[in-house]
């Protein structure tokens, strides 16, 4: 899918919106550091928002810092994986320097959008 670059690491903030107090980002974070190509190439964490006004009740939100741009596509599959399993969590939303894509399932569509965000941020 996407093709490796050497450029500088893209941030990338994960949050999940939901009411089951975190067990849905928890697991989809467990489910990225389980992930070994998707470790590969980048840093996965936990941690608290920066922001608590207007963030759709989240509790915690996945940082991950991708190294090359072959984790774009890394990062993208892992998610449709992780969501084939769980079609009914609540909606995810991805965000790179402030542009944001809310994705439902793990459709080829969500995977194409995911990817397409990655990638016009690592250009």
């Amino acid at each position: 899918m996407a093709e490796a670059t050497q450029g500088s690491p893209m941030q990338v903030q994960i949050r999940v919106a939901e009411d089951d107090g975190g067990t849905t980002l928890i697991d989809l974070y467990r489910w990225f550091r389980q992930d070994g190509d998707l470790r590969r190439h980048a840093e996965v964490r936990l941690r608290q928002p920066r922001q608590t006004g207007g963030s759709m009740g989240t509790l915690e939100v996945i940082d991950l810092v991708l190294n090359q741009g072959i984790a774009a596509a890394n990062l993208a599959l892992a998610y449709a994986t992780w969501r084939t399993g769980r079609p009914a969590s609540s909606p995810v939303t991805i965000t790179v320097d402030g542009v944001s894509v809310t994705v439902t399932d793990g459709s080829e569509e969500s995977v194409r959008r995911i990817t397409e965000l990655l990638r016009s941020e690592n250009d």
